[in-house]
């Protein structure tokens, strides 16, 4: 039996390892990492399964990036019409009044929101292209979460800032700074004058960082959808507090763009907690 052991351990050994990989591969697909690749060093069948994994990452990889890449090229030429759109309607305010302007003022309140959408799509868009052609470098998370802060015009004796002057991470600042943005923007926005927690610590060789707010929260079952493009929650639907249903698909792109990982729950009693992993500088 020892003896036996010993002559096929090696081939399950190599067996069970190609498997392994294969697993891990497909994990990281499901997620949306579509670079991962599986060595094809087998003849076999699970070498055949290898070359098959690594086919539809790439695939898939062409397919979400030429969807992203239909969606920027559509938001552009947008740009131009609606631009045209709003130029022609400063025009026609001058020259009616009564019953006219004010149905003249919902055309222009439909146009912003649609100009808001365009936005937001060139946004997603240049986040999600752009990502592999910038490159990562430490980031001293205190003064650039001060900088957001500031830019947002969020009150400052709202944001409890728990974060060390000296921790850094390995991101690149303008995708961190828009993730950071607009998850502050969503706070502010759904927990109005309740106080936003921003929070850092390292662990070994990850940085976690965290949002926290007092508002309403999200039930339960939207919570795995929250970063998926043009989701949104039931009750966020309305014109005053709805979005485009794009801010945290943008984040979630930004932070993976930075090698890290973004995800989301609920605070005990009331609030959202948005929790960002990135790589420690």
């Amino acid at each position: 039996m020892g003896i036996s052991a010993l002559l096929w351990l090696p081939f399950v050994k190599n067996i069970t390892g190609s498997i392994r990989a294969s697993m891990h591969a497909t994990e990281q697909i499901s997620k949306g990492r579509f670079e991962v690749r599986v060595p094809e060093t087998r003849g076999d069948e699970l070498g055949r399964l290898s070359h098959a994994i690594n086919q539809m990452a790439g695939q898939l990889d062409g397919l979400v990036r030429g969807q992203k890449r239909f969606l920027g090229d559509v938001a552009h030429e947008l740009c131009g019409p609606i631009s045209r759109m709003e130029m022609s309607l400063g025009i026609l305010e001058t020259r009616v009044d009564g019953a006219d302007a004010y149905r003249l003022n919902d055309v222009r309140d439909e146009l912003r929101q649609i100009s808001a959408l365009v936005d937001e799509l060139l946004s997603f868009s240049k986040a999600a292209l752009g990502q592999r052609l910038q490159t990562p470098e430490p980031v001293a998370l205190h003064a650039l979460i001060d900088g957001v802060v500031e830019v947002e015009g969020v009150p400052m004796n709202r944001v409890q800032l728990s974060v060390p002057e000296e921790l850094q991470a390995m991101v690149v600042p303008d995708l961190l700074r828009r993730a950071i943005g607009n998850v502050l923007r969503n706070a502010s926005l759904h927990a109005k004058d309740s106080q936003i927690e921003v929070k850092a610590a390292r662990s070994k060789d990850t940085v976690t960082l965290t949002i926290a707010d007092a508002g309403p929260g999200v039930p339960h079952e939207s919570l795995p959808r929250l970063f998926e493009p043009f989701y949104r929650v039931d009750v966020a639907r309305s014109r005053e507090t709805g979005g485009t249903g794009l801010g945290l698909s943008i984040v979630k792109t930004c932070v993976e763009a930075c090698d890290g990982a973004v995800s989301a729950q609920n605070r005990i009693p009331h609030g959202l907690i948005i929790t960002f992993e990135l790589p420690c500088a």
